[in-house]
């Protein structure tokens, strides 16, 4: 069946949420007509301001005024894009008729087929959430390259739940989920500190424990790249030499942020799904490990054997954990006996 036909329209309600910050408006005004102009009509838009300055603000109203599709939330406080996109959530939790949510960028452009594909793609697996390439372009509208995947060096069709944990590899502005997934994605779960990890790094977890996730190898969204981007496009990301490039930029230096950053994600994870049970045993990342990255380099090992592409990343947690390990057993050599 099309999904052209109204009877199938009137089967699925999509709820997209869309997040803005002081957008840039001209930007924001072809996100929104890209978004009118879906081949799949039957959707409803929250746009969900992290309170943007009064103009911007006055201005978005402007934009999408008269047309009763598009529903402005406007919050009194900054939550970051995290919070902002969990309030998304929130929202349409509460319109049980919604079937499926999507997330939105406010600079970037859809292919006027993504809500058709994405959702033809979850019907014919029978997928939890859907996901799509994308199309990498400049704040001008040129096209830098075809394929965000290909540029990144991604594979997503060999992750699962443990993988996911090494490397993100769904991009929140492509992915579809099915409504069936919010009791167990929210709430979203605590960082240390905002951007620790994002909600499509989050939701991607949650779908890939709950059931199936449908690759769409096709570009159906421009992707703005630009300096104000909460998260940009690397080339070769994942990789050695992009780690080693990194490293190098940053003299040197190792923070142990990554491992903090990987150990509180798959912690967060891993308390949601399995409370009870011994998260030093099952958590690969568990600061209780003192293994010195041994469990991280068998992880990365099973990456690079199925093809995965995150060997660069494995190499900085190893190197991180080790650390991390080393200075744990000094403060024990260290400790004032009692």
């Amino acid at each position: 069946m099309r999904m052209s036909d109204s009877c199938y329209e009137q089967s699925y309600l999509v709820g997209i949420i869309l997040a803005t910050y002081n957008c840039d408006l001209s930007f924001f005004e072809q996100q929104v007509n890209s978004i009118r102009n879906q081949d799949f009509c039957n959707w409803l838009c929250y746009i969900t301001d992290d309170l943007s300055s009064q103009a911007v603000s006055s201005r978005i109203a402007k934009i999408v005024e008269g047309d009763q599709r598009f529903i402005c939330h406007f919050h009194q406080q900054n939550l970051g894009s995290y919070r902002n996109f969990e309030h998304g959530l929130r929202y349409f939790e509460k319109i049980p008729h919604v079937t499926h949510l999507v997330f939105a960028d406010q600079d970037d452009v859809w292919h006027n087929d993504k809500l058709t594909q994405l959702l033809q793609a979850m019907d014919a697996d029978n997928a939890v959430l859907a996901h799509s390439d994308l199309e990498l372009m400049n704040k001008d509208g040129k096209i830098l390259h075809p394929s965000v995947w290909q540029y990144e060096g991604r594979q997503p069709e060999k992750l699962d739940t443990t993988l996911l944990l090494l490397r993100n590899t769904v991009t929140g502005c492509t992915l579809m989920l099915h409504r069936s997934l919010l009791s167990n994605i929210l709430p979203f779960p605590h960082q240390q500190q905002s951007g620790d990890w994002y909600h499509d790094h989050w939701i991607a977890l949650v779908a890939a424990q709950c059931g199936k996730i449908a690759h769409v190898r096709k570009s159906l969204i421009k992707y703005r790249q630009h300096g104000s981007n909460v998260v940009g496009a690397q080339k070769n990301t994942g990789t050695i030499r992009k780690e080693i490039s990194l490293w190098i930029a940053k003299k040197g230096r190792f923070t142990l942020k990554s491992y903090r950053i990987h150990r509180d994600l798959s912690g967060a994870f891993y308390r949601r799904f399995y409370p009870d049970s011994d998260q030093k045993i099952i958590n690969p990342f568990s600061e209780q490990r003192l293994d010195f990255g041994y469990s991280i380099l068998k992880l990365g090992i099973r990456s690079a054997f199925v093809g995965y592409g995150a060997q660069g990343i494995t190499l900085r947690l190893i190197i991180n954990k080790f650390i991390f390990d080393c200075l744990k057993i000094k403060r024990w050599l260290l400790r004032t006996p009692t």
